[in-house]
């Protein structure tokens, strides 16, 4: 009983404890379970495709636009080929149509109808220009100053347009269409300047229409467009060597833009990286082509300087760093062969590890995709030389491929941490070194012919082998495979291709040194 007592006052003064600690946290006494939220999962279902906007507002509206406008030229064409009209009254006509279509896109947008309104205002700039262009080219009705002008206008239009209307598809349109309005001019003798400066200030106006409001689509058709049309002004007008720099102002301002582009802003910053490559590769390729060697070594050199100090401020931005020195490398491969060629593949090997290291610090996939391309080429370049002398280029060249290439193995496997790797190129170093110890063995046998030769290549794949299994020993464990294959591959052409050729005594060294280095192999590694 006395012990039920004791209990029962125990019970009643952790009562009270659990009232006095629930008065301090103020929280009354709750007898209902806690309640739990209940998640609702919410099912993500598809939208289902809207088939009218994707027909109606997406598909036939620009389709149409394209049939209307081919049918403006044809209609041009068939009223010319019969003489219905005179040239003055057809251009009339087409001017009438084009800013007739421009009403109609503004009423269109107004009433709600967004997709049909720009593709009609799209539309107009070109039917405009084309009519610019037959009362000029055609009809001789104006002169190049005014068709000119019109067309300026009409570009201007364009641009006001997408501007107001924040609409991508009426500044494909005016781009496509300025840029290769200079073109639409005939002229006997083309003003370079004036056509250097239109493109510059044309592509610089879009490129930054498109920045502004993230088009990617204009943004890259305002660049490619414009490399195509120097490309063309290059094709079908002989540039005198005074006007080359003045010709080449368009490129090295779309350049700059770029460059200066990616370092100022922070909008679509992969694409305008990726980009600004793509832009280097086809600047050194116009710098090579136009200018001379000593002009294009020291545009070379400046080109190099700029990204090497874009590269120091930016050495620890994942995107722009691996891009400045992507670009820098362009440079400076091109500044090697302009004036070092012999040692343009040594420069490419230490840029393959250059490539390596950069990728190691931002996992940027162009420099790994850098790296296989360059070696690639060095691999096909080294192919290429065949070593004539101890003291030459091509020795020097073979070397450095073998201990770079040894070297680029040992990082690879420390970097993506699998054995395939080092199986795999352990492999190929060993057949790259056979062929290396091959061209040593003709230089050592000089003038003693075949023979001599058939046996020295022999010795050193014997003495490789044995290397091989011997660093197997102390950290490569695929050594003993590879010297065992050696061996045998040895051994076939001894059988293959030797024996036929050499002395008695000859094949008796040989098969008595390759038994007992094998027998001696095989004791090493034989365990019970």
């Amino acid at each position: 009983m006395e012990k039920s007592e004791l209990l029962e006052k125990r019970i009643e003064e952790l009562e009270k404890r659990i009232l006095f600690l629930e008065d301090q946290i103020h929280i009354k006494p709750s007898t209902s379970p806690p309640h739990r939220p209940v998640i609702q999962q919410q099912e993500q279902t598809k939208e289902p495709v809207e088939w009218d906007v994707l027909i109606f507002q997406k598909i036939l509206p620009p389709l149409f636009i394209v049939v209307f406008i081919m049918g403006v030229i044809w209609g041009f064409k068939a009223v010319s080929d019969y003489g219905f009209l005179q040239p003055i009254v057809k251009v009339i006509i087409g001017y009438i149509v084009g800013f007739v279509l421009i009403v109609l896109g503004i009423w269109q947008i107004n009433k709600g109808r967004k997709n049909l309104g720009h593709m009609l205002l799209g539309g107009s700039i070109p039917i405009l220009m084309l009519t610019t262009f037959a009362m000029h080219q055609l009809y001789d009705i104006s002169g190049p100053t005014l068709a000119f002008i019109l067309n300026l206008m009409w570009i201007t239009l364009g641009v006001f347009l997408t501007f107001k209307y924040r609409s991508q598809g009426i500044g494909i349109v005016a781009i496509v269409g300025g840029v290769f309005v200079p073109f639409l001019i005939k002229s006997t003798s083309p003003n370079i300047p004036l056509f250097s400066l239109y493109e510059t200030v044309l592509f610089t106006v879009f490129l930054w229409i498109a920045l502004k409001y993230s088009y990617k689509v204009l943004y890259f058709i305002s660049i490619v467009f414009l490399q195509v049309a120097i490309l063309v002004f290059f094709i079908f007008t002989n540039v005198p060597d005074g006007y080359k720099w003045i010709a080449m102002l368009p490129i090295f301002v779309q350049h700059g833009a770029l460059l200066a582009i990616l370092l100022k802003t922070n909008q679509m910053l992969k694409e305008q990286a990726y980009t600004l490559f793509s832009i280097m590769l086809i600047t050194a390729i116009w710098i090579r082509v136009i200018f001379t060697d000593n002009e294009a070594t020291v545009l070379m050199t400046i080109i190099t300087l700029i990204y090497g100090v874009c590269y120091y401020v930016n050495r620890e931005d994942s995107i722009r760093a691996p891009i400045f020195i992507a670009n820098a490398s362009v440079t400076l491969l091109n500044i090697m062969q302009l004036q070092t060629d012999n040692l343009l593949f040594e420069g490419i090997i230490g840029f393959i590890f250059i490539y390596f290291f950069i990728y190691k610090k931002f996992k940027h996939i162009l420099h790994l995709i850098l790296l296989s391309i360059s070696y690639i080429v060095a691999f096909y370049k080294v192919l290429s030389f065949s070593i004539t002398g101890w003291v030459s280029w091509e020795m020097l060249h073979w070397t450095v491929f073998l201990i770079g290439t040894g070297y680029g193995i040992y990082l690879l496997t420390r970097l993506f941490k699998d054995k395939t790797i080092l199986n795999i190129g352990v492999s190929f170093v060993a057949i790259m070194l056979l062929y290396y110890l091959h061209m040593i063995a003709v230089l050592v046998s000089g003038d003693s012919g075949s023979n001599m030769e058939r046996v020295v290549t022999s010795s050193l794949w014997i003495i490789i082998a044995i290397l091989f299994m011997v660093f197997n020993r102390i950290s490569l464990p695929q050594g003993k495979y590879v010297g065992v294959s050696i061996l045998f591959v040895t051994l076939a052409k001894i059988i293959l291709f030797d024996i036929s050729f050499v002395s008695v005594a000859i094949k008796a060294l040989l098969f008595l040194v390759l038994g007992v280095v094998g027998l001696l192999v095989s004791r090493a590694y034989y365990k019970k």
